[in-house]
């Protein structure tokens, strides 16, 4: 009798086994993984042992998954509260990612000095390719927290600041007559949009709000380059279903329930891409987010433009993949100038709350490759 109340761990699983209905699934997140301790008497005595052998049984524990998320189930269920570190339970069923408010109340600011820093160097290499013909685009998507205000805590709401990142960055963008693109629209438009451009339980656009992003890219593209672009369409052919990719619940499955609140079906448009003998396909390099990642998995930049387009993520991993003596290369393994001189156009993306990083060192590396070469020059 005493292990039954005191040794679960023995006998659960084995009720699990036999009843699949008490199974739990695994837990949503990185945890590591940790080995089984050796044993030293010096480790022994300082205590090092001892913990580095508590957490071996935590980890290998066949309770943790029912444990934890019996734990986030009632948290949420009886106070509104979510364990996980950076998502924040909103109003109406909305959840949020906690940086995303954080930097919607301005809390990652890097003040003006560093933006404009970035830009003034930005500006160099912008002018610098310029006269080779190739010019840049700079995009910023605003935060979920930004287009639906309404749904956040009430403390995100009353400390709502004008010295954000996403404040200051375009106007010294425009300053320098940088071409810059943030999607400001999407703030009113989403007040009375037929479709959500981003998800209650996710933190990413929809493919509705990718689409129309992209949409609006293609045209700021079409402007810049001077040609007519493939045509989207879209607008007429929007499926309402259920989540058909991770992002789209992304925070549901990180608070990691036992039962998940019901969900709005979302909308997936069927695009279509229309060209005819005068439609160009701009060869395009572009460095960026998850944000951009997601028209590139939609299949977007592949109906818009040109085959040879390049996508680094976080200006580090390369897609399309490319491999050479079966390693997956980076973009450091390239000829960054080489690159960028190739293209019709270089395109950065930086989501509101990663500004703080924005280029995730682009700006940085191209400009002192350019500083060297006109040194060699």
């Amino acid at each position: 009798m005493l292990a039954l109340i005191f040794l679960p761990m023995w006998f659960v699983p084995a009720l699990q086994k036999q009843f699949p209905g008490l199974q739990v699934e695994r837990i949503v997140g990185y945890f590591g993984t940790t080995k089984k301790p050796n044993f030293y008497g010096k480790r022994w005595m300082s205590g090092q042992y001892q913990q580095a052998y508590e957490a071996y049984v935590k980890n290998k524990n066949v309770l943790q998954p029912t444990a934890i998320r019996l734990k986030s189930q009632m948290d949420f269920s009886l106070y509104g509260d979510i364990m996980h570190a950076n998502i924040l339970s909103g109003k109406n069923g909305f959840l949020f990612q906690k940086e995303g408010c954080e930097a919607y109340i301005g809390r990652d600011f890097m003040g003006e000095e560093w933006i404009r820093n970035k830009v003034e160097k930005l500006s160099f290499i912008t002018t610098y390719f310029q006269k080779e013909g190739i010019p840049f685009l700079v995009l910023m998507p605003p935060l979920k927290a930004r287009i639906m205000s309404e749904h956040l805590p009430n403390f995100y709401l009353k400390n709502a600041s004008g010295q954000t990142n996403w404040a200051v960055f375009p106007n010294v963008l425009k300053e320098y007559n940088i071409p810059t693109l943030t999607f400001s629209f999407m703030e009113k438009a989403g007040k009375n949009t037929p479709y959500p451009f981003y998800p209650p339980s996710g933190q990413h656009w929809t493919k509705y709000g990718a689409a129309l992003a992209a949409d609006t890219i293609k045209k700021n593209l079409a402007e810049i380059l001077d040609i007519e672009m493939v045509e989207m369409l879209w607008k007429d052919s929007v499926e309402l279903s259920g989540a058909k990719v991770e992002y789209d619940n992304e925070l549901i499955a990180g608070a990691n329930f036992i039962w998940n609140p019901p969900l709005e079906p979302l909308p997936y448009p069927n695009i279509r891409y229309l060209e005819n003998d005068s439609t160009v396909r701009p060869n395009v390099l572009s460095i960026g987010d998850s944000f951009y990642k997601l028209i590139l998995e939609f299949g977007i930049v592949d109906g818009l433009f040109d085959r040879q387009s390049t996508f680094w993520y976080y200006n580090h991993e390369v897609y399309p993949l490319r491999l050479e003596n079966g390693r997956r290369l980076t973009n450091k393994d390239l000829d960054i100038l080489a690159e960028i001189r190739q293209r019709d156009v270089v395109i950065i993306t930086a989501f509101e709350d990663n500004l703080e990083r924005f280029d995730f060192g682009f700006v940085d590396m191209v400009y002192d490759l350019l500083q060297a070469e006109i040194n060699d020059n």
